[in-house]
Protein backbone atom coordinates (compact mmCIF):
# COMPACT_ATOMS: atom_id res chain seq x y z
CA UNK A 1 0.00 0.00 0.00
CA UNK A 2 1.34 3.50 -1.20
CA UNK A 3 2.21 5.99 1.77
CA UNK A 4 -0.62 8.12 0.18
CA UNK A 5 -3.67 5.19 0.63
CA UNK A 6 -2.10 5.02 4.29
CA UNK A 7 -2.17 8.45 4.88
CA UNK A 8 -5.32 9.09 7.37
CA UNK A 9 -8.25 11.30 6.03
CA UNK A 10 -11.47 12.68 7.70
CA UNK A 11 -13.66 12.61 4.68
CA UNK A 12 -16.12 9.68 5.07
CA UNK A 13 -15.44 9.06 1.17
CA UNK A 14 -13.13 8.71 -1.13
CA UNK A 15 -13.33 10.66 -4.20
CA UNK A 16 -11.65 8.60 -7.06
CA UNK A 17 -13.74 6.23 -9.31
CA UNK A 18 -12.32 2.68 -7.90
CA UNK A 19 -13.15 3.71 -4.12
CA UNK A 20 -16.31 4.65 -5.13
CA UNK A 21 -16.93 0.49 -5.78
CA UNK A 22 -19.52 -0.56 -2.60
CA UNK A 23 -18.05 -2.78 -0.48
CA UNK A 24 -20.94 -5.78 0.70
CA UNK A 25 -22.67 -4.86 3.97
CA UNK A 26 -21.50 -7.28 7.32
CA UNK A 27 -24.51 -8.32 7.69
CA UNK A 28 -23.36 -10.79 10.11
CA UNK A 29 -21.67 -7.80 11.46
CA UNK A 30 -24.70 -6.81 12.44
CA UNK A 31 -26.52 -9.67 14.33
CA UNK A 32 -23.61 -9.51 16.58
CA UNK A 33 -24.00 -6.64 17.52
CA UNK A 34 -28.10 -7.22 17.99
CA UNK A 35 -27.41 -10.11 20.07
CA UNK A 36 -24.85 -7.72 22.38
CA UNK A 37 -27.46 -5.15 22.65
CA UNK A 38 -30.41 -8.00 23.58
CA UNK A 39 -27.64 -9.59 26.11
CA UNK A 40 -26.94 -6.27 28.00
CA UNK A 41 -30.78 -5.78 28.88
CA UNK A 42 -31.86 -9.40 29.02
CA UNK A 43 -32.10 -8.91 32.70
CA UNK A 44 -34.91 -6.80 32.74
CA UNK A 45 -36.92 -9.80 30.78
CA UNK A 46 -38.07 -10.75 34.73
CA UNK A 47 -39.18 -7.11 35.80
CA UNK A 48 -42.28 -5.74 36.63
CA UNK A 49 -44.03 -2.75 35.55
CA UNK A 50 -42.11 0.60 36.62
CA UNK A 51 -42.66 4.36 36.46
CA UNK A 52 -45.06 5.49 33.73
CA UNK A 53 -45.91 2.08 32.96
CA UNK A 54 -48.71 2.78 34.71
CA UNK A 55 -50.32 5.71 32.73
CA UNK A 56 -49.03 4.07 29.35
CA UNK A 57 -50.13 0.70 29.92
CA UNK A 58 -51.81 -0.66 33.11
CA UNK A 59 -54.00 2.46 33.55
CA UNK A 60 -54.43 3.03 30.07
CA UNK A 61 -58.14 1.43 29.72
CA UNK A 62 -57.82 1.12 25.85
CA UNK A 63 -54.89 -1.00 25.95
CA UNK A 64 -56.67 -3.09 28.56
CA UNK A 65 -59.11 -3.67 25.76
CA UNK A 66 -56.61 -5.34 23.40
CA UNK A 67 -57.71 -5.77 19.98
CA UNK A 68 -60.86 -3.81 20.66
CA UNK A 69 -58.98 -0.62 22.04
CA UNK A 70 -56.94 -0.11 18.74
CA UNK A 71 -59.01 1.99 16.97
CA UNK A 72 -59.40 4.22 20.34
CA UNK A 73 -55.98 4.34 20.86
CA UNK A 74 -55.63 6.18 17.22
CA UNK A 75 -57.64 8.74 18.29
CA UNK A 76 -56.89 9.90 22.15
CA UNK A 77 -53.13 11.25 23.21
CA UNK A 78 -50.37 9.45 25.24
CA UNK A 79 -51.39 10.06 28.55
CA UNK A 80 -55.00 10.51 27.71
CA UNK A 81 -56.22 7.83 30.95
CA UNK A 82 -53.56 10.17 32.83
CA UNK A 83 -55.62 13.33 33.16
CA UNK A 84 -53.14 15.78 31.26
CA UNK A 85 -53.22 16.86 28.08
CA UNK A 86 -49.72 17.47 26.80
CA UNK A 87 -50.60 16.93 23.34
CA UNK A 88 -48.31 13.43 23.04
CA UNK A 89 -49.70 11.52 20.02
CA UNK A 90 -47.59 8.67 19.74
CA UNK A 91 -50.26 5.98 19.08
CA UNK A 92 -48.08 2.74 17.87
CA UNK A 93 -46.17 2.60 21.10
CA UNK A 94 -49.69 1.95 22.65
CA UNK A 95 -51.05 -0.33 19.81
CA UNK A 96 -48.11 -2.44 20.63
CA UNK A 97 -48.75 -2.87 24.51
CA UNK A 98 -53.04 -3.56 23.44
CA UNK A 99 -51.34 -6.68 21.23
CA UNK A 100 -49.40 -8.14 23.82
CA UNK A 101 -52.48 -7.47 26.13
CA UNK A 102 -54.87 -9.30 24.31
CA UNK A 103 -52.36 -12.57 24.01
CA UNK A 104 -50.43 -12.36 27.33
CA UNK A 105 -53.15 -10.57 29.66
CA UNK A 106 -50.62 -7.85 31.18
CA UNK A 107 -47.56 -10.18 31.21
CA UNK A 108 -44.62 -8.01 32.33
CA UNK A 109 -41.78 -10.36 31.44
CA UNK A 110 -43.40 -10.21 27.46
CA UNK A 111 -43.32 -6.46 27.49
CA UNK A 112 -39.76 -6.12 28.06
CA UNK A 113 -39.19 -9.05 26.52
CA UNK A 114 -40.44 -7.18 23.55
CA UNK A 115 -38.28 -3.87 24.29
CA UNK A 116 -34.94 -6.00 24.16
CA UNK A 117 -35.77 -7.49 20.72
CA UNK A 118 -36.80 -3.80 19.26
CA UNK A 119 -33.64 -2.52 21.14
CA UNK A 120 -31.73 -5.72 19.06
CA UNK A 121 -33.45 -4.86 15.96
CA UNK A 122 -32.43 -1.13 16.31
CA UNK A 123 -28.56 -2.22 16.63
CA UNK A 124 -28.94 -4.45 13.54
CA UNK A 125 -30.50 -1.60 11.75
CA UNK A 126 -27.71 1.11 13.22
CA UNK A 127 -24.87 -1.08 12.11
CA UNK A 128 -25.89 -1.55 8.25
CA UNK A 129 -27.18 2.18 7.30
CA UNK A 130 -23.74 2.91 9.55
CA UNK A 131 -21.73 0.40 7.35
CA UNK A 132 -23.67 2.16 4.18
CA UNK A 133 -22.68 5.00 5.22
CA UNK A 134 -18.87 4.51 6.29
CA UNK A 135 -18.57 2.09 3.05
CA UNK A 136 -15.20 3.28 2.65
CA UNK A 137 -14.19 2.49 5.83
CA UNK A 138 -13.12 -0.81 7.60
CA UNK A 139 -16.43 -2.10 8.81
CA UNK A 140 -15.15 -2.02 12.34
CA UNK A 141 -15.31 1.14 12.31
CA UNK A 142 -18.86 1.21 12.29
CA UNK A 143 -18.90 -1.80 14.57
CA UNK A 144 -17.55 -0.05 17.34
CA UNK A 145 -19.78 3.02 16.57
CA UNK A 146 -22.71 0.56 16.61
CA UNK A 147 -21.18 -1.51 20.23
CA UNK A 148 -20.17 1.55 21.59
CA UNK A 149 -24.04 3.00 21.28
CA UNK A 150 -25.64 -0.50 22.14
CA UNK A 151 -24.11 -0.23 25.16
CA UNK A 152 -24.20 3.30 26.35
CA UNK A 153 -25.86 3.30 30.09
CA UNK A 154 -27.69 6.62 28.69
CA UNK A 155 -30.29 4.01 27.16
CA UNK A 156 -31.16 1.98 30.34
CA UNK A 157 -34.55 4.57 31.17
CA UNK A 158 -35.63 3.62 27.32
CA UNK A 159 -35.05 -0.14 27.10
CA UNK A 160 -35.89 -1.23 30.82
CA UNK A 161 -38.48 0.93 31.33
CA UNK A 162 -41.58 -0.62 28.75
CA UNK A 163 -43.05 3.00 28.57
CA UNK A 164 -39.76 3.70 27.00
CA UNK A 165 -40.83 1.75 23.82
CA UNK A 166 -42.06 5.02 21.87
CA UNK A 167 -38.76 6.44 21.77
CA UNK A 168 -37.70 2.49 20.73
CA UNK A 169 -40.02 2.47 17.62
CA UNK A 170 -38.99 5.96 16.82
CA UNK A 171 -35.51 5.01 16.13
CA UNK A 172 -35.98 1.64 14.55
CA UNK A 173 -38.43 3.31 12.27
CA UNK A 174 -35.86 5.94 11.54
CA UNK A 175 -33.43 3.63 10.76
CA UNK A 176 -35.60 1.61 8.55
CA UNK A 177 -36.55 5.14 6.69
CA UNK A 178 -33.06 5.46 6.13
CA UNK A 179 -32.02 2.57 5.27
CA UNK A 180 -34.60 2.41 2.25
CA UNK A 181 -33.85 6.27 1.66
CA UNK A 182 -30.26 4.80 0.59
CA UNK A 183 -31.21 2.09 -1.05
CA UNK A 184 -33.45 4.48 -2.78
CA UNK A 185 -30.50 6.88 -3.68
CA UNK A 186 -28.77 3.16 -5.14
CA UNK A 187 -31.14 1.40 -7.17
CA UNK A 188 -34.07 4.06 -7.95
CA UNK A 189 -36.74 1.23 -7.19
CA UNK A 190 -39.58 3.13 -6.11
CA UNK A 191 -40.55 0.37 -3.99
CA UNK A 192 -37.57 1.38 -1.94
CA UNK A 193 -38.63 4.97 -1.88
CA UNK A 194 -42.49 3.73 -0.70
CA UNK A 195 -41.17 1.70 2.32
CA UNK A 196 -38.85 4.73 3.49
CA UNK A 197 -41.68 6.96 3.08
CA UNK A 198 -43.95 4.30 5.32
CA UNK A 199 -41.16 3.78 8.37
CA UNK A 200 -40.85 7.49 8.31
CA UNK A 201 -44.57 8.15 9.18
CA UNK A 202 -44.47 4.83 11.48
CA UNK A 203 -41.43 6.44 12.82
CA UNK A 204 -43.44 9.91 13.56
CA UNK A 205 -46.51 7.51 14.79
CA UNK A 206 -44.36 6.53 17.49
CA UNK A 207 -42.90 9.14 19.16
CA UNK A 208 -42.38 13.39 17.74
CA UNK A 209 -38.66 12.84 17.37
CA UNK A 210 -39.02 11.16 14.63
CA UNK A 211 -39.30 14.64 13.50
CA UNK A 212 -35.70 14.93 13.77
CA UNK A 213 -34.93 11.38 11.78
CA UNK A 214 -36.38 13.40 8.69
CA UNK A 215 -34.21 16.47 9.07
CA UNK A 216 -31.21 13.87 8.99
CA UNK A 217 -32.12 12.87 5.98
CA UNK A 218 -30.62 15.50 3.73
CA UNK A 219 -27.68 14.88 5.84
CA UNK A 220 -27.50 11.40 5.02
CA UNK A 221 -27.76 12.07 1.59
CA UNK A 222 -25.44 15.00 1.32
CA UNK A 223 -22.50 12.70 2.80
CA UNK A 224 -23.56 9.63 1.07
CA UNK A 225 -23.47 10.95 -2.80
CA UNK A 226 -21.86 13.47 -4.01
CA UNK A 227 -25.16 15.37 -4.09
CA UNK A 228 -25.13 19.56 -3.79
CA UNK A 229 -27.46 20.33 -0.43
CA UNK A 230 -30.00 22.30 -1.98
CA UNK A 231 -30.45 18.63 -4.05
CA UNK A 232 -30.63 16.62 -0.87
CA UNK A 233 -33.06 19.25 0.57
CA UNK A 234 -35.19 18.67 -2.49
CA UNK A 235 -34.79 14.62 -2.42
CA UNK A 236 -36.11 15.62 1.27
CA UNK A 237 -39.62 17.11 -0.04
CA UNK A 238 -41.74 13.81 0.29
CA UNK A 239 -40.77 12.84 3.62
CA UNK A 240 -41.38 16.72 4.77
CA UNK A 241 -45.27 15.83 3.10
CA UNK A 242 -45.38 12.77 5.40
CA UNK A 243 -44.68 14.72 8.46
CA UNK A 244 -47.46 17.32 7.62
CA UNK A 245 -49.65 14.67 6.76
CA UNK A 246 -49.11 13.65 10.54
CA UNK A 247 -50.09 17.00 11.98
CA UNK A 248 -53.18 16.75 9.94
CA UNK A 249 -54.19 13.51 11.25
CA UNK A 250 -52.51 14.93 15.02
CA UNK A 251 -54.84 17.85 14.57
CA UNK A 252 -57.47 16.21 13.23
CA UNK A 253 -57.87 13.58 16.07
CA UNK A 254 -56.85 15.25 19.06
CA UNK A 255 -57.88 18.47 17.96
CA UNK A 256 -54.49 20.13 19.09
CA UNK A 257 -51.10 20.20 17.77
CA UNK A 258 -49.03 21.38 21.10
CA UNK A 259 -51.43 20.58 23.61
CA UNK A 260 -51.95 22.33 27.30
CA UNK A 261 -48.62 22.88 29.32
CA UNK A 262 -49.31 22.14 32.76
CA UNK A 263 -49.02 24.95 35.93
CA UNK A 264 -46.69 22.60 37.48
CA UNK A 265 -43.37 23.28 38.97
CA UNK A 266 -42.13 19.82 39.19
CA UNK A 267 -41.48 19.20 35.77
CA UNK A 268 -41.70 22.34 34.56
CA UNK A 269 -39.54 24.64 36.82
CA UNK A 270 -37.81 26.68 33.83
CA UNK A 271 -40.79 28.67 33.11
CA UNK A 272 -39.86 31.92 33.76
CA UNK A 273 -38.69 34.01 30.58
CA UNK A 274 -35.16 35.38 32.47
CA UNK A 275 -34.22 31.76 33.15
CA UNK A 276 -35.67 29.99 30.04
CA UNK A 277 -32.02 30.07 27.58
CA UNK A 278 -29.42 30.26 30.42
CA UNK A 279 -30.91 26.72 31.50
CA UNK A 280 -31.19 25.87 28.14
CA UNK A 281 -27.35 26.24 27.77
CA UNK A 282 -26.47 24.69 31.06
CA UNK A 283 -28.41 21.65 30.32
CA UNK A 284 -26.62 21.36 27.43
CA UNK A 285 -22.91 21.33 29.24
CA UNK A 286 -24.87 18.62 31.58
CA UNK A 287 -25.94 16.46 28.25
CA UNK A 288 -22.45 16.67 27.27
CA UNK A 289 -21.02 15.68 30.78
CA UNK A 290 -23.64 12.68 31.23
CA UNK A 291 -22.83 11.55 27.97
CA UNK A 292 -19.14 11.09 28.69
CA UNK A 293 -19.32 10.00 32.27
CA UNK A 294 -22.63 8.38 32.44
CA UNK A 295 -23.01 8.48 36.24
CA UNK A 296 -25.11 8.97 38.11
CA UNK A 297 -28.39 7.98 36.50
CA UNK A 298 -31.69 8.77 37.67
CA UNK A 299 -34.95 8.30 36.55
CA UNK A 300 -36.09 11.56 37.63
CA UNK A 301 -34.25 15.49 37.02
CA UNK A 302 -37.51 17.07 38.02
CA UNK A 303 -37.45 20.53 40.32
CA UNK A 304 -34.21 21.01 42.69
CA UNK A 305 -31.94 18.12 40.82
CA UNK A 306 -30.63 20.89 38.17
CA UNK A 307 -31.42 24.10 39.29
CA UNK A 308 -32.69 26.97 37.17
CA UNK A 309 -29.59 29.57 36.35
CA UNK A 310 -29.28 33.10 34.91
CA UNK A 311 -27.24 34.55 32.05
CA UNK A 312 -24.55 35.19 34.73
CA UNK A 313 -24.27 31.36 36.05
CA UNK A 314 -20.34 30.45 34.98
CA UNK A 315 -22.51 27.00 33.60
CA UNK A 316 -24.68 28.72 31.34
CA UNK A 317 -21.81 30.49 30.16
CA UNK A 318 -19.99 27.65 29.79
CA UNK A 319 -22.93 25.51 27.77
CA UNK A 320 -23.47 28.79 25.15
CA UNK A 321 -19.25 28.53 24.62
CA UNK A 322 -19.44 25.28 23.69
CA UNK A 323 -22.57 25.01 22.15
CA UNK A 324 -21.51 27.70 19.87
CA UNK A 325 -18.16 26.46 19.18
CA UNK A 326 -19.43 22.85 18.42
CA UNK A 327 -21.90 24.61 16.02
CA UNK A 328 -19.73 26.07 14.08
CA UNK A 329 -17.65 23.43 14.23
CA UNK A 330 -20.41 21.24 12.92
CA UNK A 331 -21.56 23.99 9.82
CA UNK A 332 -17.64 24.01 8.96
CA UNK A 333 -16.36 20.24 8.56
CA UNK A 334 -20.13 19.44 7.37
CA UNK A 335 -19.53 21.69 4.08
CA UNK A 336 -16.29 19.96 3.78
CA UNK A 337 -17.92 16.71 4.36
CA UNK A 338 -15.68 14.88 7.47
CA UNK A 339 -16.95 12.34 9.66
CA UNK A 340 -16.23 15.26 12.15
CA UNK A 341 -19.32 17.51 10.66
CA UNK A 342 -21.34 14.00 10.40
CA UNK A 343 -20.66 13.42 14.04
CA UNK A 344 -21.69 16.66 15.26
CA UNK A 345 -24.52 17.22 12.67
CA UNK A 346 -26.36 14.09 14.24
CA UNK A 347 -25.39 15.00 17.40
CA UNK A 348 -26.88 18.94 17.25
CA UNK A 349 -30.00 17.86 15.06
CA UNK A 350 -31.33 15.11 17.51
CA UNK A 351 -30.74 17.24 20.22
CA UNK A 352 -33.14 19.43 19.10
CA UNK A 353 -36.45 17.96 20.97
CA UNK A 354 -34.41 18.33 24.08
CA UNK A 355 -33.79 21.71 24.06
CA UNK A 356 -36.47 23.05 22.87
CA UNK A 357 -38.44 21.20 25.41
CA UNK A 358 -36.57 23.24 28.08
CA UNK A 359 -36.62 26.84 25.88
CA UNK A 360 -39.84 26.33 24.89
CA UNK A 361 -41.42 25.06 27.53
CA UNK A 362 -39.70 24.84 30.40
CA UNK A 363 -39.55 21.51 31.01
CA UNK A 364 -36.97 18.97 32.65
CA UNK A 365 -33.88 17.03 31.37
CA UNK A 366 -34.66 13.51 30.82
CA UNK A 367 -32.02 10.79 30.26
CA UNK A 368 -34.29 9.61 27.04
CA UNK A 369 -33.69 12.79 25.15
CA UNK A 370 -30.40 11.68 24.87
CA UNK A 371 -30.93 7.84 22.95
CA UNK A 372 -30.95 9.38 19.35
CA UNK A 373 -28.10 12.40 20.27
CA UNK A 374 -25.77 9.73 21.78
CA UNK A 375 -24.83 8.15 18.54
CA UNK A 376 -23.26 11.46 17.17
CA UNK A 377 -21.03 11.44 20.33
CA UNK A 378 -20.20 7.51 19.85
CA UNK A 379 -19.16 8.56 16.20
CA UNK A 380 -17.43 11.18 17.33
CA UNK A 381 -15.43 8.94 20.16
CA UNK A 382 -14.27 6.73 17.74
CA UNK A 383 -12.90 8.75 15.35
CA UNK A 384 -11.72 10.89 17.69
CA UNK A 385 -9.34 7.57 19.01
CA UNK A 386 -9.06 6.94 15.51
CA UNK A 387 -7.29 10.12 14.70
CA UNK A 388 -5.58 10.41 18.30
CA UNK A 389 -3.73 7.09 17.45
CA UNK A 390 -3.37 7.47 13.75
CA UNK A 391 -5.07 4.73 12.97
CA UNK A 392 -5.77 3.92 9.23
CA UNK A 393 -9.47 3.46 9.16
CA UNK A 394 -10.06 3.48 5.65
CA UNK A 395 -9.96 0.78 3.53
CA UNK A 396 -11.25 -2.82 3.24
CA UNK A 397 -8.50 -5.27 4.37
CA UNK A 398 -9.36 -8.54 5.80
CA UNK A 399 -10.77 -7.86 9.50
CA UNK A 400 -7.53 -10.23 11.24
CA UNK A 401 -4.64 -7.84 8.83
CA UNK A 402 -6.47 -5.36 10.19
CA UNK A 403 -6.90 -6.18 13.66
CA UNK A 404 -3.31 -7.36 13.99
CA UNK A 405 -2.14 -3.05 12.51
CA UNK A 406 -4.52 -1.60 14.55
CA UNK A 407 -4.44 -3.52 17.86
CA UNK A 408 -4.15 -0.27 19.91
CA UNK A 409 -7.20 1.45 18.56
CA UNK A 410 -9.09 -2.10 18.97
CA UNK A 411 -7.97 -2.35 23.07
CA UNK A 412 -9.07 1.53 23.92
CA UNK A 413 -12.71 1.49 22.40
CA UNK A 414 -12.67 -2.02 24.29
CA UNK A 415 -12.06 -0.04 27.58
CA UNK A 416 -15.16 2.29 27.34
CA UNK A 417 -17.40 -0.68 25.74
CA UNK A 418 -16.80 -2.75 29.30
CA UNK A 419 -17.18 0.50 31.51
CA UNK A 420 -20.57 0.83 29.44
CA UNK A 421 -21.67 -2.56 29.49
CA UNK A 422 -20.50 -3.18 33.21
CA UNK A 423 -22.61 0.04 34.16
CA UNK A 424 -25.89 -0.53 31.60
CA UNK A 425 -26.59 -4.35 33.56
CA UNK A 426 -26.10 -2.43 36.73
CA UNK A 427 -28.24 0.36 36.44
CA UNK A 428 -31.01 -2.26 34.87
CA UNK A 429 -31.30 -3.69 38.01
CA UNK A 430 -32.45 -0.29 39.42
CA UNK A 431 -35.85 -0.85 37.14
CA UNK A 432 -37.03 -4.04 38.70
CA UNK A 433 -40.05 -2.53 40.12
CA UNK A 434 -41.36 1.19 41.03
CA UNK A 435 -40.13 -0.12 44.80
CA UNK A 436 -36.70 -0.94 43.33
CA UNK A 437 -36.64 2.45 41.27
CA UNK A 438 -37.28 5.17 43.99
CA UNK A 439 -35.36 3.80 46.89
CA UNK A 440 -32.32 3.23 44.93
CA UNK A 441 -32.79 6.86 43.20
CA UNK A 442 -33.84 8.57 46.21
CA UNK A 443 -30.32 8.12 47.51
CA UNK A 444 -28.99 10.48 44.91
CA UNK A 445 -31.96 12.52 45.36
CA UNK A 446 -32.71 13.49 49.09
CA UNK A 447 -33.50 16.82 47.95
CA UNK A 448 -35.72 15.71 44.99
CA UNK A 449 -39.22 16.49 45.95
CA UNK A 450 -40.76 14.10 42.70
CA UNK A 451 -38.35 10.80 44.35
CA UNK A 452 -39.52 12.00 47.86
CA UNK A 453 -42.83 11.32 47.23
CA UNK A 454 -42.71 8.07 44.78
CA UNK A 455 -40.68 6.91 47.60
CA UNK A 456 -43.08 7.60 50.37
CA UNK A 457 -46.06 6.85 47.95
CA UNK A 458 -43.91 2.88 47.45
CA UNK A 459 -44.09 2.72 51.31
CA UNK A 460 -48.00 3.80 52.08
CA UNK A 461 -49.02 0.99 49.62
CA UNK A 462 -46.66 -1.71 51.65
CA UNK A 463 -48.28 0.05 54.94
CA UNK A 464 -51.77 -0.69 53.64
CA UNK A 465 -51.06 -4.12 52.45
CA UNK A 466 -48.84 -5.45 55.10
CA UNK A 467 -50.48 -7.63 58.16
CA UNK A 468 -48.15 -7.06 61.06
CA UNK A 469 -49.34 -4.10 62.95
CA UNK A 470 -45.60 -2.90 63.85
CA UNK A 471 -44.58 -3.30 60.74
CA UNK A 472 -47.33 -1.44 59.39
CA UNK A 473 -46.85 1.49 61.70
CA UNK A 474 -43.04 1.27 60.68
CA UNK A 475 -43.92 1.53 56.89
CA UNK A 476 -46.49 4.41 57.46
CA UNK A 477 -43.60 6.69 59.75
CA UNK A 478 -41.37 6.28 56.41
CA UNK A 479 -43.70 7.24 53.80
CA UNK A 480 -44.64 10.38 55.88
CA UNK A 481 -41.33 11.24 56.62
CA UNK A 482 -40.32 11.11 52.99
CA UNK A 483 -43.28 13.59 52.34
CA UNK A 484 -42.67 15.68 54.85
CA UNK A 485 -38.76 15.91 53.25
CA UNK A 486 -40.65 16.13 49.82
CA UNK A 487 -42.60 19.68 50.95
CA UNK A 488 -39.51 20.66 52.83
CA UNK A 489 -38.12 21.14 49.45
CA UNK A 490 -41.59 22.08 47.45
CA UNK A 491 -44.19 23.32 50.24
CA UNK A 492 -46.67 23.84 47.63
CA UNK A 493 -46.55 19.91 46.47
CA UNK A 494 -50.25 19.04 46.30
CA UNK A 495 -49.81 15.31 45.58
CA UNK A 496 -47.29 14.80 48.69
CA UNK A 497 -49.82 16.71 51.32
CA UNK A 498 -52.57 14.62 49.17
CA UNK A 499 -50.19 10.82 50.42
CA UNK A 500 -50.32 11.54 53.75
CA UNK A 501 -53.94 12.76 54.07
CA UNK A 502 -54.20 9.07 52.08
CA UNK A 503 -52.04 7.40 55.15
CA UNK A 504 -54.13 8.99 57.84
CA UNK A 505 -57.62 7.63 55.55
CA UNK A 506 -56.58 4.17 54.73
CA UNK A 507 -53.82 3.27 57.38
CA UNK A 508 -54.20 5.49 60.53
CA UNK A 509 -57.85 5.87 60.81
CA UNK A 510 -57.90 9.84 61.32
CA UNK A 511 -60.76 11.40 59.79
CA UNK A 512 -59.32 14.97 60.87
CA UNK A 513 -56.09 14.77 59.99
CA UNK A 514 -57.24 13.14 56.52
CA UNK A 515 -59.14 16.33 55.85
CA UNK A 516 -56.62 18.62 56.67
CA UNK A 517 -54.15 17.21 54.24
CA UNK A 518 -56.53 16.86 51.18
CA UNK A 519 -57.68 20.37 51.97
CA UNK A 520 -53.96 21.26 51.57
CA UNK A 521 -53.15 19.30 48.80
CA UNK A 522 -56.17 21.55 46.92
CA UNK A 523 -55.28 24.84 48.30
CA UNK A 524 -51.87 24.34 47.13
CA UNK A 525 -52.55 22.26 43.93
CA UNK A 526 -56.35 23.53 42.66
CA UNK A 527 -58.09 21.39 40.68
CA UNK A 528 -56.23 18.17 42.51
CA UNK A 529 -59.19 15.85 41.63
CA UNK A 530 -58.01 12.90 43.73
CA UNK A 531 -58.11 15.16 46.40
CA UNK A 532 -61.93 16.20 46.19
CA UNK A 533 -62.49 12.48 45.29
CA UNK A 534 -61.04 11.16 48.69
CA UNK A 535 -63.04 13.93 50.60
CA UNK A 536 -66.16 12.62 49.64
CA UNK A 537 -65.05 8.88 50.80
CA UNK A 538 -64.43 10.72 54.15
CA UNK A 539 -67.52 12.80 54.40
CA UNK A 540 -69.50 10.00 52.90
CA UNK A 541 -68.02 7.73 55.53
CA UNK A 542 -69.37 10.33 58.31
CA UNK A 543 -72.47 10.07 57.07
CA UNK A 544 -72.24 13.45 55.75
CA UNK A 545 -74.01 13.01 52.10
CA UNK A 546 -74.74 16.59 51.03
CA UNK A 547 -71.11 17.29 51.42
CA UNK A 548 -69.69 14.11 49.99
CA UNK A 549 -71.37 15.08 46.97
CA UNK A 550 -70.09 18.23 46.72
CA UNK A 551 -66.58 16.60 46.72
CA UNK A 552 -67.50 13.93 44.14
CA UNK A 553 -68.57 16.63 41.50
CA UNK A 554 -65.81 18.51 42.15
CA UNK A 555 -63.91 15.49 41.61
CA UNK A 556 -65.60 14.81 37.86
CA UNK A 557 -65.18 18.18 37.14
CA UNK A 558 -61.63 18.18 36.84
CA UNK A 559 -61.21 14.69 35.79
CA UNK A 560 -64.48 13.68 34.14
CA UNK A 561 -62.80 9.90 33.63
CA UNK A 562 -63.40 9.61 37.56
CA UNK A 563 -67.14 9.31 36.66
CA UNK A 564 -66.54 6.52 34.22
Amino acid sequence: MSKQNKKHTPHIKQKNEAQKVMSPIKYGWALVIAVIAFLLYSNTIGHDYALDDSGAITGNRYVQEGFQGIFKLLKVEFWHFANVHLGYYRPLALITFAIEHQFFHGNPHISHFVNCLIFAFSGFMLFIVLNKIFNAYNPLFPFFIALLFVAHPIHTEIVANIKGRDELLSFFNVMLMLWFALKFTDTKKVFYLILSLLFCYFGMLSKETALTGVMLLPVFLFYYKDYKILECLKKSIPFALVVILFFIQKKYLLGTLSGIIPSDIINYPYTQSNIKLPTTFMLFAFCLRLLIVPHPLRYDYSFNQIPAVHMSNIWALFGIALFIAGAVFAFKQTLKKTTWGFAFSLFYITLIPALAFTILRGGIFAERFLFFPSLGFCIALVYGVGLLLKTEVLGSDSTIAWLRSNAKFVLILTVPFILYSIKTVSRNTAWKDNFTLFSKDVKTGKNSAQNQNHFGNQYIYLASIEKDSLKKQQYVTTAIDALRQSLATHPKFGESYYLIGLAYQIIIPNSDSAIYYYNKAIETAPGHADSYYHLGIVYQNLGKNNVASYFYNEAIKYNPLLGT
